[in-house]
């Protein structure tokens, strides 16, 4: 309710509609449940080192997701050396939320389920 209130204030009109975010951890916790489109968003999709990335009901439970991501993507792209140091993560990052093509088994999530469901009453609410 603070964030429609906040938004009503910038606009000076009723609520927009809009879909609240707020995630347990970091956002990136939500983008550890998928192997493959982590290689793939580094650049190296037949990769075979192990990413060890935790299960998704204790993804959320990290200390440092982003640090987690960082080190994953830095496992799968391959590199050593020079590239390693350079590999723009950021990019990665970007690029992998274009690769998962299905973001089902985050619903094991509290979190996630409760925006999924956000979503849906917006976009019926709205004819969307």
């Amino acid at each position: 309710m603070e964030i429609q209130s906040a938004l009503a204030s910038i606009t000076g009109l009723s609520p927009v509609p809009a879909v609240c975010v707020v995630p347990v951890r970091m956002l990136e916790a939500w983008l550890l449940f998928d192997e493959h489109a982590i290689r793939l968003a580094a650049g190296n999709p037949n990769g075979r080192l192990s990413l060890t990335l935790p299960p998704p009901p204790h993804m959320e439970a990290l200390p440092d997701p982003k640090r987690v991501l960082q080190n994953a993507f830095l496992t799968a792209s391959g590199l050593s050396g020079r590239r390693r140091k350079h590999f723009a993560t950021a990019q990665a990052v970007r690029r992998l939320g274009d690769v998962i093509t299905d973001f089902s088994p985050l619903r094991l999530l509290s979190a996630f389920d409760r925006l999924e469901r956000e979503i849906q009453a917006i976009v019926q609410a709205n004819g969307w």
